[in-house]
């Protein structure tokens, strides 16, 4: 895996939380995993940057010193938002209009926490774009910013390459989603863990994670055993495989897996197949036999079964749906005044 820079580029009057938070996310994920899949940097207009909260930092390195490449990150952390409606901000963000446009041109990903999303719709970069921010700007956005699909009730959305999040902690939430997308679910639930975060919030309210089970237990042996079952989704690796290498009995690992997670070892591995088809099915154009493949299973008609069963409907129209969905402008419901 290509090592990703992760750029907190800060505004004046940045919020601490906005930055700590997700900055300790990709930090984590480095120190679990004891490879370096993020280098983390914080950049800004400015050299010194004074923070909301009091805190300056100094010595942050100028976007013209960044030479980034496709696949990298740009993150905007959330500032003080009556600054910003003051027009306190306008100036700074600007004057980065032109490089924030260019390096999502050249593929960098580009996201905000909180109110960093104002920054991004004042450059016209959620121009057509799914986001959202902190509910206390959303009436503010969606009034000043109608070319944007600023989004109620959304924790994040993930759209076009642009990443954006709600207020504040959400922006953990956020960072553990990334973690998922360009390492793996496992280590996310495994930075959600050491950070004590007890419920990993999916991007709406109705959705699960079947990663979140390892919220629930700490028995090294089950945990260990989840994990390498979260990499061996292939057919040929069977439940005695399993168990040899972890030089238990069959019986012995099943009954202590149903004891500590509620869910037979099957089961188990079913779930992460089909979160694994789930996520092949939204981010890639390949076929469902491919998927099924991809999956685990020998044959494309276990999959759908199995999916039917799951989700009351065929992989291929869960898939239609879902990009007529998306591909709607969402409406802009009202929402009180801000304060």
């Amino acid at each position: 895996m290509k090592q990703i820079r992760i750029v907190f580029f800060l505004f004046p009057k940045t919020h601490l939380l906005d930055l700590s938070g997700p900055a300790q996310v990709f930090y984590e994920a480095n120190q679990i995993s004891g490879q370096q899949h993020f280098q983390i940097v914080f950049a800004g207009a400015d050299g010194t940057i004074r923070t909301e909260q009091g805190p300056v930092f100094t010595h942050i390195t100028c976007p013209d010193e960044l030479a980034l490449e496709k696949g990298d990150f740009v993150c905007v952390p959330g500032f003080d938002f009556l600054s910003f409606t003051k027009g306190e901000l306008d100036e700074a963000i600007c004057n980065q209009k032109a490089w924030f446009r260019q390096q999502h041109k050249k593929g960098v990903c580009i996201g905000s926490i909180c109110s960093g999303a104002l920054a991004l719709a004042r450059m016209g970069l959620l121009d057509q774009v799914q986001c959202t921010t902190h509910w206390k700007c959303l009436h503010y956005a969606q009034s000043n910013f109608p070319k944007a699909r600023f989004l109620n009730n959304r924790l994040y959305v993930m759209d076009k390459e642009i990443f954006t999040s709600a207020g504040m902690t959400a922006g953990i939430d956020m960072a553990l989603a990334l973690v998922d997308k360009w390492c793996s679910p496992l280590l996310a639930a495994k930075v959600a863990q050491e950070m004590v975060i007890n419920v990993r919030r999916a991007e709406t309210k109705d959705q699960q994670n079947i990663f979140l089970d390892f919220d629930n237990h700490f028995n090294a042996e089950v945990y260990r055993a989840q994990e390498i079952l979260a990499n061996r989704l292939d057919a040929r690796f069977t439940v005695g495989d399993l168990a040899k290498m972890m030089n238990l009995s069959v019986r012995h690992l099943a009954r202590l897996f149903k004891r500590h997670t509620g869910h037979t070892i099957q089961a188990y591995r079913d779930r992460l197949r089909l979160q694994h088809g789930e996520q092949l099915l939204l981010n890639t154009e390949m076929f469902v036999k491919e998927i099924a493949v991809a999956c685990g299973y020998e044959s494309s008609r276990q999959f759908v079964r199995l999916w039917k069963k799951e989700k009351g409907m065929g992989p291929e129209g869960w898939r239609r749906g879902l990009t007529a969905h998306y591909s709607q402008s969402p409406p802009h419901p009202p929402s009180s005044p801000v304060s």
